[in-house]
């Protein structure tokens, strides 16, 4: 049997109980109602027939009024109730009696039970109108949860539809996305290439004619390097943000004789604290210097000066705070989105430098952020205490 009659019959089982339970719980009010009823007609009976006796005569006594009720009772409600002495009779039995009300006269006391049997006889019964409004809710309900099932069936399957055109969707923007990051990395290429090459280029045009120009040849050779080295820096900055950044060849490094090679080559004054190390891939520490570096030559820096700030635990991180004196960040630059890729503020830039930095410190376990100083840039690089050691390692 296929699932859908199967919760077709569960719906009208569901429905069919919940028809009875109400249909009953409706029964069970109006009999308490009958019972009430029942008892309240008796008692006025008893108590306007004791009223009626005591005012046919001049004198009764409590006890012939007592006498005269049990007379009553037993002839003209003895099918209904029985009439019970405390002081002196038996209690009936609970099962087949119901405790009615106390008649109390002077000193004298009859207890009134009314019989279940009469009780129950009067109590209303399942009818017509009873059993119809429960069909009818019975129907009410199946039908609400039928429409309620096939409204969640529906959202289910409005779920399943959007949740695919949502991966359709992503899977679009993720290519389009790719095509983007494609075509602004050939933009980049071939805009930081063209420099270069045109400049050796025109060099090389120039050199046959004065080849025997001492001074002409070695700065061709100088501009040669120099433009070599920056398509090469290109290079590594687009390979290395193909890829994801993984340390693997660490060692402790002299930081100060580190930063003063990668300084000079972009010439510019460094002053750095002495003995002091740090632990890390070597190729990726030059690419991250290397990046900030020449960013504060190309805003026309000439000096940098770095401090390295160290906690007293070894759980603590380093601060690594480097600051040049060149132009720094403008006012209307936002600079947390200059560490995104292919965000800079100046036409020589590629956008690739500071992101890739701050891969790189990443990698390491710590973190790069930008801050102004009066005049210039600031970068602050966090690694981890064990990484950092102001001491010379033995």
């Amino acid at each position: 049997m296929s699932k859908q009659p199967l919760r077709l019959i569960l719906y009208l089982l569901i429905s069919l109980i919940t028809g009875i339970m109400v249909t009953l719980a409706m029964d069970s009010f109006e009999n308490i109602e009958v019972e009430k009823r029942i008892r309240k007609e008796l008692e006025h009976e008893i108590r306007v027939t004791a009223a009626s006796f005591k005012n046919s005569a001049e004198k009764v006594t409590p006890r012939e009024l007592v006498k005269f009720l049990r007379e009553f009772s037993a002839s003209a409600l003895g099918d209904k109730i029985i009439v019970a002495d405390p002081a002196h009779d038996k209690k009936p039995d609970p099962h087949a009696f119901t405790f009615l009300f106390t008649y109390e006269a002077s000193d004298e006391r009859l207890d009134y039970y009314i019989l279940n049997s009469y009780l129950n006889n009067e109590l209303a019964i399942l009818d017509t109108p009873e059993l119809v409004l429960g069909l009818f809710i019975t129907v009410i309900v199946f039908t609400c949860i039928i429409l309620y099932a096939e409204k969640k069936k529906q959202a289910v399957v409005f779920h399943q539809q959007f949740e695919i055109k949502h991966a359709e969707f992503k899977k679009v923007l993720e290519e389009h996305e790719a095509l983007a990051l494609l075509g602004r990395m050939v933009a980049t290429l071939a805009h930081e290439l063209k420099t270069p090459i045109a400049t050796i280029s025109n060099l090389v045009q120039v050199l046959p004619a004065r080849i025997g120009d001492e001074r002409f040849t070695s700065r061709f050779v100088a501009l040669t390097v120099e433009e070599l080295d920056r398509i090469q820096q290109l290079i590594n900055n687009l390979l290395a943000y193909g890829k994801e950044i993984e340390v693997k060849n660490e060692e402790w490094i002299d930081f100060p004789n580190f930063l003063n090679e990668i300084a000079l080559k972009n010439s510019l004054q460094l002053e750095a604290p002495p003995f002091v190390k740090i632990f890390g891939d070597r190729f990726l520490l030059n690419l991250l210097f290397d990046n900030l570096m020449r960013n504060s030559k190309a805003e026309g820096a000439g000096k940098v000066h770095v401090k390295v700030r160290t906690g007293k635990s070894a759980d603590l991180t380093s601060e690594i705070l480097i600051e040049d004196n060149g132009n720094g960040f403008t006012t209307e630059v936002d600079i947390n989105t200059l560490l995104n890729p292919f965000i800079t503020f100046h036409s020589s830039g590629a956008g690739l430098g500071l992101y890739l930095a701050k891969q790189v410190a990443t990698a390491h376990e710590g973190t790069l952020c930008l801050y102004r100083i009066e005049h210039g840039a600031g970068v602050n690089v966090t690694l981890p205490q064990k990484r950092v050691s102001l001491h010379e390692q033995t």
